[in-house]
């Protein structure tokens, strides 16, 4: 895309998703200690915020821990255990990004120039910047236990026609598990498809 964002805006907006749905603002600072060793009096923080139920929350986990499982992310499979992200390139391959979490850890590697120069023909944010992300993550998990991503109620899964994106018919050759907001599954029984019908893709589903 377009628009300029900087990291630690990214990292914010990703750590409410891992965290459910709820926003805090970073802090840069976690204390300061003057000469006499006394902690000073940081400025509070704001209050968080909820901003999305957490149904809809892990909705956008689970649909970006797909881009791990079989999208442009498949590399980060080789942390063993589970992550959500999503890779990212600019216009001009201007900058490249992956923003990810794990259950413990929001990391955001960006990669650019500072004079918004292209890094070249065929970069991108799986190509340059996920394999740093993987080596941080690494690095931070290395003792950490493997925990997944709880799910909250209100979500349902169903079983869906790859090619409609309606409920598989009896016997559909072609089928995924899809996970929705619990009254906004399809009904809608897909109709028999030819072989070389296009494939239904749930992140378009949501978008709309």
């Amino acid at each position: 895309g377009s628009y300029e964002v900087e990291p630690i805006e990214l990292a914010g907006a990703y750590a409410t998703f891992a965290g459910g749905g709820t926003f805090e603002m970073p802090r840069l600072v976690r204390a300061i200690r003057g000469p006499d060793e006394k902690e000073l009096e940081l400025p509070i923080l704001p209050p968080s915020m909820r901003v999305l139920d957490e149904a809809e929350s892990y909705l956008i986990t689970n649909m970006m821990t797909s881009v791990i499982d079989h999208g442009t992310a498949q590399r980060a499979k080789s942390l063993g255990r589970p992550v959500a992200g999503k890779t990212g390139t600019s216009n001009e391959a201007k900058d490249t990004w992956f923003a990810g979490f794990s259950t413990d850890v929001v990391a955001v590697v960006w990669i650019g120039f500072d004079d918004s120069k292209p890094l070249g023909s065929g970069e991108t944010g799986a190509t340059t910047a996920l394999p740093a992300w993987i080596e941080v993550m690494k690095a931070i998990h290395e003792k950490r236990p493997v925990t997944d991503f709880p799910k909250p109620t209100g979500l349902v899964s169903a079983q869906i026609d790859a090619h409609t994106g309606k409920l598989a018919y009896p016997d559909d050759p072609d089928t995924m598990d899809v996970l929705f907001l619990t009254g906004t599954e399809p009904t809608e029984i897909s109709p028999v498809m030819a072989p070389d019908a296009g494939t239904f893709d749930p992140a378009d589903s949501a978008a709309d």
